[in-house]
Formats: structure tokens, sequence, C-alpha cells
């Protein structure tokens, strides 16, 4: 059965001490989901089912204007933060955001062993810019977001799966040390706002798209939405053969990292709702060596997650104490406690 904890057990030394152990010889995962960047993004919800529904009926410009809408809620946020004018809540996010990396970014230097490489996987169903940008102001790590950065003539990335897990190394011109860079390998599984379709490719672009004016067509609407290359889960119909390779691709190195031996997967803001995800995460839970931790936000969601993971004994559910809140910030605190200097 699946272990309920509190945040109070996490400032227990001996459990403490567990997951340092846990983080340091182990392969180090994260899942992130919608959650993790409220209040600045709406938290999906039921949005895919929604469109899924439309679909279905045959009501095609409705499930676009759908998607389109709930797209331009995280595109108008994340042109703010692009352009430098964010507000509160978006400094707030980008903050826990940037504090989190740093946190990875501590744990990874602190590892003991060389058979692991220094690196932590960030796997994440968010389409927003918050962990790129995080990760662009730590120069300590080292980004794998699946983008080829060789130079070409016409300057374009090109997204390729077999980028992530590239290692970097320092070396000394006169003394021959090698030091392995940290490095994040983030992979988002439901695609990106700055994925854009570029033929048979996905590329890399930030475009502030603003609005579209009210009257727009279906066929704007519909372009707007096809522009994005990104995957709705269960609305097959904007879906392409390409995203859907790609799709699967992540979905199989989730699959593979979950399967390593001493893993751990640290989850937050994530509901466990996307059935692929969840799927593949309890059939890895069969590997006995798989440690996965459930933040939880609020209390009241801790039974939810109960039932889903009871059959597991890999699995620990963390719920905040009282009416307080577990956000990105407070995960990034408690990686901060594994620190050897704060035991």
């Amino acid at each position: 059965m699946a272990r309920i904890l509190s945040t109070a057990d996490l400032r227990r030394d001996d459990l403490r001490k567990t997951l340092l152990r846990t983080v340091q010889s182990g392969n180090l995962n994260f899942l992130i989901g919608s959650g993790a960047s409220a209040p600045a993004i709406p938290i999906a919800g039921v949005i895919e089912k929604e469109i899924d529904t439309l679909l279905q009926a045959g009501k095609e410009d409705d499930a676009a204007k759908a998607a389109y809408g709930f797209l331009q809620t995280i595109q108008d946020p994340m042109n703010k933060l692009v352009s430098g004018v964010a507000d509160a809540s978006l400094q707030l996010v980008q903050k826990n955001y940037e504090g989190f990396v740093v946190a990875i970014g501590n744990l990874l230097a602190e590892r003991k062993t060389n058979l692991l490489p220094r690196q932590a996987t960030i796997f994440t169903t968010n389409y927003d810019l918050f962990l790129e940008k995080a990760c662009v102001s730590n120069p300590t790590l080292r980004l794998n977001d699946g983008f080829t950065r060789s130079p070409t003539l016409s300057g374009r990335m090109t997204f390729s799966a077999r980028t992530f897990f590239n290692s970097t190394f320092n070396s000394g011109n006169l003394y021959s040390y090698r030091v392995e860079i940290p490095a994040v390998n983030l992979i988002k599984m439901h695609g990106s706002l700055s994925w854009v379709r570029a033929a048979d490719e996905i590329a890399y672009e930030i475009s502030a798209l603003d609005s579209l004016p009210d009257d727009a067509t279906a066929a704007q609407i519909r372009t707007r939405v096809e522009h994005y290359a990104i995957v709705l889960p269960q609305a097959s119909k904007f879906r392409t053969t390409l995203l859907d390779r790609t799709y699967y691709d992540l979905l199989r190195i989730y699959a593979n990292e979950l399967d390593r031996e001493n893993t751990a997967l640290m989850a937050l803001g994530f509901s466990f709702g996307d059935a692929h995800l969840l799927d593949i995460t309890t059939r890895a839970l069969k590997n006995p060596t798989l440690r996965l931790m459930i933040f939880v936000y609020e209390a009241a969601a801790v039974e939810g997650y109960r039932k889903t993971f009871e059959r597991f004994t890999n699995v620990e559910i963390v719920a905040p104490e009282g009416d307080t809140k577990f956000t990105l910030a407070e995960l990034s605190a408690c990686l901060n406690s594994l620190c050897p200097a704060a035991l």
C-alpha cells in the first residue's frame, strides 16, 4: 500500500538521509504537471476531454475554437514573460522554477559517484516556457531539450530525441582533469509553445502570437492551432504522423527511465489523469527499485492519489500540513535540505 507522509515527516533526519542516498546514487527524475505553473497559467483540468467530446460529436470548428482558447491562456502570459514585462504572478512562478533548477544543480554537484552521469531528467506535460527560461538563467547547468544546436546556414534548430542524455565535460589544457558539467534533460511530453511545424520536422521558434480578433474565422482559428507542434491528449484529429511518432518516442523514453535500476521519480502538480502516463507509471512500479514520491498541492487531494496507487509499496504520497499548500518552492526547499551541508 502507498505510504502517506506529511511535510513534517520530510524534516526527520532519517528520512532526509534516505532520500539523499536515493538521489545521489540513483537516476533522478521529475514529473511536472500544470499545477506547478499555477497561478500564472490555468490548470489544464478537463479541456482535453472537452475537445475530444466535441470532435466525437462532429463539431470540429468548436473543437478548434476550444483548443485555441486554451492555448491562448498560455501564449498570452508567455508573451509577457519573454518580453520582460511579466506581472507579479508570472514573476513568482518564474522565481519558483529558477529555485527548483538551482536545487537540482546543487544535488547533482554533490554526487559522489562517477558511475552515474551528473544529470537529472524533467518530464513535463506543460506547454509553457518557465523551465527553459529557468535553465537558461543558470549557467552552471547544461540544458538538453531535444534540439540540435549544430551550426547551419539556416540557423534553424530541429528536434531529435537522440540528443537527450548527452554529457558535456570540461577538461584542462595543462592538467588532465575532466569534470562533467551537470545537465538537465527537459522532456516535454506534449510539446511546447516553442515547437513549430516545419515540413516533416519540429523546429524551435519563440513567437509572440497575439490573440486573434473576435471575428476570426474557423479557418484562421484552425491555422493558429495547427501552428503549434503540440499534442492535445485524446484529441486525435489535431495530431499528425510526425507528432504521433514524437509523442510515442518520448513515452518510450519515460518508460525506459522508470525501468532502470535505482530510479527516483518525484511528481508535483500532476494529477496522473493522462491515461498513457498513468499506465506506464503503474507498470513500471513493478520494478522494486523504483521509488515514486508524489508531492500533493493540498491535503484534500491525497485520497485520490491513495486510491490510484494503493497497490504499490514503493509509492510515497507527501501531503502538506493543515491548510498549507505544497508548491514548487516547497519542493525546492525539500531538495536543498538533502544537500549534506543541510544535514
